[in-house]
Parts: C-alpha cells; sequence; structure tokens
C-alpha cells in the first residue's frame, strides 16, 4: 500500500486477508422476502443473517431427565442465525402464527424451554453446528440441534397463557390431549415485529 505526504511516498505491505475484510465491509446483499422455507438471506459485509420458517406440525420434544419425546405440535416457528467473520453464530426463535408474508408480521415467544423471551437460545452443551453449515443458507442442522437435545428447566415462563410458569406443562398437556394443532390463542406477544428484531423498523 501506498501512502503519499506531500512530495514524500511511503510503501509498506498489508495482509491480504485484511484489505479482503475492508473490502468485504462495503458489500451488501438483500435477498428480501423468499418464498421457501429461508425466509431471508442478508449480508451486510461480514455479517450474514439468514431466517428460516418451520412450519407448524407435530415434533418430538425432549425434556431433560425423559428418555422419550414428547410428541407434540408446536406452531410455526423462526429461527434467526447471524454469523459475522469467525465468532460463534447467534441465535433467536420465535413463534409465528402463520408464513409471513412480511418482515411486518407479529412475533410470539416460542412455546419451548430454554428459548428466552428475547428469542436467544440457552444451547447449554450442545454441539455447536459445523462449519460447513454456518457458511451455507439452510438451517437443517441448527434445527436439529435445537429440538433433538433435551430442554432444560430454563427460560420456561412466560410463553403460555394457560401454563404462565411453566411452558414443559402445557406440552405434556397438548400430548396428553392428543392436540393436532398449537392453540395459537395461547402464544405470547414478543411485542415486536421481524423487521423491528433485524433494526429495519423502531
Amino acid at each position: 500500500m501506498r501512502k503519499r505526504e506531500g512530495d514524500a511516498v511511503t510503501e509498506y505491505s498489508v495482509d491480504p486477508a485484511q484489505v479482503a475484510v475492508a473490502l468485504a465491509a462495503k458489500v451488501t446483499f438483500d435477498t428480501g422476502l423468499l418464498s421457501g422455507d429461508t425466509l431471508l438471506v442478508r449480508s451486510e459485509g461480514v455479517k450474514k443473517t439468514v431466517i428460516e420458517y418451520r412450519k407448524a406440525q407435530k415434533s418430538g420434544v425432549y425434556l431433560d431427565g425423559t428418555e422419550t419425546a414428547l410428541r407434540v405440535s408446536l406452531p410455526g416457528l423462526l429461527m434467526i442465525r447471524t454469523t459475522s467473520e469467525d465468532r460463534n453464530p447467534s441465535y433467536a426463535v420465535y413463534a409465528v402464527k402463520r408464513r409471513p408474508t412480511s418482515l411486518e408480521v407479529a412475533l410470539f415467544h416460542a412455546p419451548l424451554p430454554n428459548v428466552f423471551n428475547g428469542g436467544s437460545i440457552c444451547w447449554g452443551s450442545v454441539q455447536r453446528v459445523s462449519d460447513e453449515a454456518l457458511a451455507g443458507t439452510s438451517l437443517a442442522e441448527d434445527w436439529s440441534m435445537l429440538l433433538g437435545s433435551p430442554f432444560g428447566d430454563h427460560a420456561c415462563n412466560g410463553k403460555s397463557r394457560s401454563h404462565p410458569h411453566d411452558i414443559r406443562q402445557k406440552l405434556i398437556e397438548l400430548e396428553a390431549k392428543g392436540a393436532k394443532r398449537y392453540p395459537t390463542a395461547d402464544l405470547i406477544p414478543a411485542k415486536k415485529t421481524l423487521a423491528q428484531v433485524l433494526g429495519d423498523a423502531s
């Protein structure tokens, strides 16, 4: 790299990786809302955000201390994964009443233990996804890690109107009833939209 000060020119070497990061910081990419399970991919320099929709469906949910998974209907869920350079990815999970058709969709607290009311996940000792998966735009491995691991007793309150103190009791009740759908009227609003989570709105 050359630096000119008056008539003097100074040359010095730079790390190619630093040049690449500096150039990447100026590149942005945004798919907008997509029609498949992957709702949105957004890159801002070295920061990449992927949002995936998981439709309402019956799922196996393991509770800590049990060997058999509950077979319970879960509502539609959104997972947001953000990666930046070599740091660990950050996640947020929310419930939605239907597949989003705009970023203004209202979000609800995910009716799962170990997911805080701000959307972040308490992973505990769960193994993280592979570097290969992090480089892509599919969150299949991320969903598998989340739903395939035992849920403990963290962040159990504030997820259900009928069971405000422990969402696990709601999940047990739904399995006992053989409920075919999660009652979306039981969801607790997160009081924000997807656009607000992404920083696109105030």
